[in-house]
Formats: structure tokens, C-alpha cells, sequence
């Protein structure tokens, strides 16, 4: 097993599935617009407890409130649905999500965990399940692996001679090379994210995780330099945090931008919510949300749930959920 791998592999969380079960049914709930009663975990919303709105419902409820069409409550499977960042599915109910749509794609950089998902809910045979292997950002895995062992050479064929400085520029210097990969505009998501393709969007914990193997294996480059070059002088990462901040300060209104494209009547978003201590990614998506809110192009309802992350080591994040209604029919 590579480096590379091992470092991968950090990011399996054990016992997710069985630990996340109440966050998995509430954040299903809200996805399904079920209603909910506000000592259950959120506040109680007016959703319909069975289905979307029909047409007549929707008409009235567009002139009320500029709610959205979704699907006929007499039919129970239609509509499409992408799941974004879907891996193993440990934080939404396949199953559930299943026998309410006829069209299910699957959006994840992890293709393992996309495999886990489908066997676990038992949709291996279920017609219209889509398993997309695919990154968000346009830099793929192999080239985030290529970084790493870009970097990790550098440090080889240098050694001692290396100082914090020099390590930290060229990490800046390998990272910049990367981002030329990136995609820069709502046209690069095109293939992947067609206008107006999907009904609804969901992407929960997303933006949060789009540089994570990425960060963490620079930090365990970071770390053996320390031990083995600096006499156990941490390195400052904040020269490279600042220039993650800078792509997420970009990259995210990007990507929101071709999601509420690509979907024609709501989008879900799940972000880390810590305003004293912003988590990255999940910061910038939460507020460029809300300014697109303000522009009153669409509707927004926000809800909290608590997710127990890692609870053996007392890990948990209050997630925002932001509900996006398009104010308009997609044309």
C-alpha cells in the first residue's frame, strides 16, 4: 500500500453508518420534506408529509411564497435527484431517497465508497441509479496523489538541506501547478452538471471536504519535516491555509453557481457551522448562499441539525442545512 493510500484511508470514519443514523433520518427528512416536529431535532417546517406539491398545489404555493414544483404525490417514484460528495451514502438514506425518485445519480472523487452505498441499500439492480466517479473540482485524485509525490521527492532529493522556507514554497509552487487543473468557470461543470438536469441537488458536507486529502497529506509532509529536517520546529502552515482560504474564496460561488444551474426546482446544502471557528469551505458555501438569498433569486430556509461526526473522539459538528428554492421555473 502507498503512502498516498494509507493517507486515504484516514478518511474512513468507523462506525459512521450505525453512528450516524439520527443525523442520517433527519437530514433524509428535510431532503424528503418530511414534516417534523420542532422537539424532534428542527424546527417544523410546511412541508407536506407525503411528497412534493402537485401542479395546482404548486401554482398556489408559488403566489403565496414562491415555493417549488416538485414531485406528483400520486406517483411515488419520479423526478430526478444528484447526490453530490455522495460516497457510502452514511449520511443519507439511499433507500428512502430510492422509493421516492426515478432518477438517482451519484456524485463522489471516492469510487470505493460509491461501490458501498449501492450494495448496502441493495440498488444494485434498481434502474435509474447512476454512479458517477467524477471530481468536483476538475483536479482528480491521481493528480492529488501527484502532488503529494511531487513534494514528497523534493524532500527526498533535498534532505537536510531544506529549510521551512523552502518547504513551504514549494508546496505553494507544487499547489499553484495543481489549481491549473481547477475548474475556473460554470461552463468547465457542463459535463457533469448540465443546466438544468436534476430536479434536486443535495450535497452535504461537501464543500468542507474538497481539499481534505489533499491539506491533510501536505500536513503529514509538514510533520516529518519537522521531525526529521527542523529538530521537531513545527512548520507555520498558515502561509498554505491562506492559499486554500483563497481558492475556496473562489472555487465555492463557482460551484454553487453551476449546482443551482444544473438543478430546476431546490438544492440542499449541508455545511459545518461554526461561525467563531469557520470551517473551511463550509464557511464560504454558507455565505455565498445566503448573499444569493439577498438578491432575492431564491428562497432559503435554514435548519440545524447535530452531526455526530467521530464520537469516540468526541468529535461533532452543528450542521447548517440550507433548504434553496428556485423562485422561478427553470427555462
Amino acid at each position: 500500500m502507498s503512502v498516498f493510500q494509507s493517507i486515504k484511508n484516514e478518511f474512513r470514519i468507523p462506525g459512521a453508518f450505525e453512528n450516524w443514523s439520527f443525523y442520517r433520518k433527519s437530514l433524509t427528512d428535510i431532503v424528503l420534506c418530511v414534516e417534523k416536529n420542532p422537539e424532534e431535532g428542527y424546527q417544523k417546517e410546511r412541508y407536506p408529509v407525503e411528497g412534493y406539491l402537485g401542479e395546482r398545489q404548486l401554482e398556489e404555493r408559488q403566489s403565496e411564497e414562491g415555493y417549488l414544483k416538485g414531485n406528483d404525490p400520486d406517483n411515488k417514484r419520479s423526478g430526478s435527484i444528484a447526490i453530490l460528495g455522495a460516497g457510502p451514502c452514511n449520511d443519507i438514506d439511499l433507500g428512502r431517497i430510492s422509493q421516492r425518485f426515478k432518477s438517482i445519480d451519484l456524485f463522489d472523487v471516492d469510487e470505493d465508497g460509491l461501490g458501498v452505498a449501492v450494495r448496502r441499500y441493495g440498488l444494485e439492480r434498481t434502474s435509474g441509479v447512476g454512479v458517477i466517479n467524477v471530481s468536483l473540482t476538475g483536479i482528480t485524485e491521481a493528480a492529488t496523489e501527484s502532488f503529494f509525490n511531487r513534494l514528497y521527492m523534493y524532500l527526498v532529493e533535498n534532505g537536510r538541506t531544506v529549510t521551512e522556507e523552502d518547504f513551504i514554497n514549494r508546496s505553494i509552487s507544487e499547489l499553484r501547478l495543481l489549481e491549473e487543473k481547477l475548474y475556473k468557470s460554470v461552463k468547465d461543470f457542463s459535463e457533469i452538471l448540465p443546466k438544468g438536469k436534476y430536479d434536486l441537488i443535495v450535497a452535504a458536507g461537501l464543500h468542507s471536504q474538497l481539499w481534505s486529502i489533499l491539506s491533510y497529506s501536505w500536513h503529514v509532509l509538514a510533520g516529518n519535516v519537522s521531525e526529521q529536517i527542523l529538530g521537531g520546529r513545527p512548520i507555520d502552515p498558515e502561509p498554505f491555509h491562506d492559499h486554500i482560504k483563497e481558492l475556496d474564496d473562489a472555487f465555492v460561488p463557482v460551484l454553487n453557481e453551476a449546482i443551482l444551474e444544473s438543478a430546476k426546482q431546490r438544492v440542499v446544502l449541508a455545511s459545518e457551522y461554526d461561525p467563531q471557528n469557520p470551517v473551511e469551505g463550509a464557511w464560504q458555501c454558507i455565505k455565498d448562499v445566503r448573499e444569493r438569498y439577498t438578491s432575492e433569486s431564491i428562497g432559503l430556509r435554514e435548519t440545524t441539525l447535530r452531526w455526530p461526526f467521530f464520537p469516540e473522539q468526541k468529535k461533532e459538528y452543528t450542521m447548517l442545512v440550507q433548504d434553496i428554492t428556485k423562485l422561478c421555473r427553470y427555462t
